[in-house]
């Protein structure tokens, strides 16, 4: 069963109230309609590996306690290797995957929404770092990291991809 984390309600937009989840079986079936080059037997073996792991983190982002409106993947050095010039540390992530609902693009609860995230990955993973690799072309990604605090790294050396990184 998944248990909210309560203790990230700081820093809400307006009236909205956020709350994160991490995974658990009764998100399968709204992880299918989110991951869609996942299949039935790829997020069965996902949901078991994060279960007990603290390797791979998966957390969904809720709204008003009914939204699940973003799903936000991110692995350690022992699951990923980064397509920039950078290798993963010990206690540092890097996020795989976010995914947000078309119908939060446009409110600035999305940018509130990621800062969330990045706090309990910090708090409560203890990550030291987190970096993320956003394709040029995808400006709001690039937006949303700078808001939330990402720099870009020093380190890139991949055409298409800017490496960006948080410092807990």
């Amino acid at each position: 069963m998944s248990q909210e984390i309560n203790d990230q309600q700081d820093g809400q937009a307006g009236d909205d109230q956020l709350s994160l989840h991490p995974l658990c079986e009764e998100d399968f079936p709204w992880l299918l309609l989110w991951m869609t080059k996942e299949n039935n037997a790829s997020l069965s073996l996902l949901l078991q590996t994060t279960k007990s792991s603290s390797e791979i983190i998966i957390i969904t982002g809720v709204i008003n306690q009914h939204e699940r409106v973003s799903l936000l993947t991110a692995y350690s050095a022992v699951f990923t290797r980064l397509r920039t010039a950078y290798t993963l540390q010990s206690g540092e992530y890097s996020i795989q995957q976010l995914q947000l609902n078309p119908l939060i693009y446009n409110k600035s609860v999305r940018f509130e929404l990621l800062k969330q995230y990045i706090e309990y990955l910090i708090k409560k993973v203890a990550a030291k770092k987190i970096l993320w690799e956003i394709n040029h072309l995808d400006k709001l990604y690039m937006d949303l990291a700078e808001k939330a605090g990402f720099n870009k790294s020093v380190v890139q050396g991949q055409v298409q991809l800017t490496l960006y990184e948080y410092a807990g």
